[in-house]
């Protein structure tokens, strides 16, 4: 039960909204095991007011919150994938990408708990 809240000062296409979509997905059940497309939902928040760094260069916050825990390993696996698929399907460098993680313990759906 990921989710994955992508938010940038930049504009995205719906064909990159997909592309990175899949990539993300693709690197998600690599880095984490168990977590599938199956399960993951995904918000782009495009043309945001943002500035990093005192720039409003282009640059992504990406948020994902993830049910139960992972290891740092994964985690780190992850953020490289992520920093890599962004810099090349976006131009956004790597340096201008944050990646915040939060393991969620109670998650609904469906009308219940898991």
């Amino acid at each position: 039960m990921p989710f994955i809240n992508a938010k940038t000062n930049t504009a995205l296409t719906a064909e990159k909204e997909a592309v990175l979509k899949t990539r993300l997905a693709e690197a998600m059940s690599a880095s984490f095991p168990g977590k599938t497309e199956n399960w993951l939902m995904i918000q782009f928040e495009t043309g945001c007011d943002m500035f990093f760094a005192g720039s409003d260069a282009p640059c992504m916050m990406v948020h994902m919150d993830i049910f139960g825990s992972q290891s740092d390993k994964a985690y780190d696996k992850m953020t490289a994938a992520v920093c890599e698929i962004i810099s090349a399907e976006c131009g956004i460098p790597a340096d201008r990408i944050y990646v915040k993680y939060a393991e969620v313990n109670r998650w609904g759906w469906n009308g219940n708990n898991f």
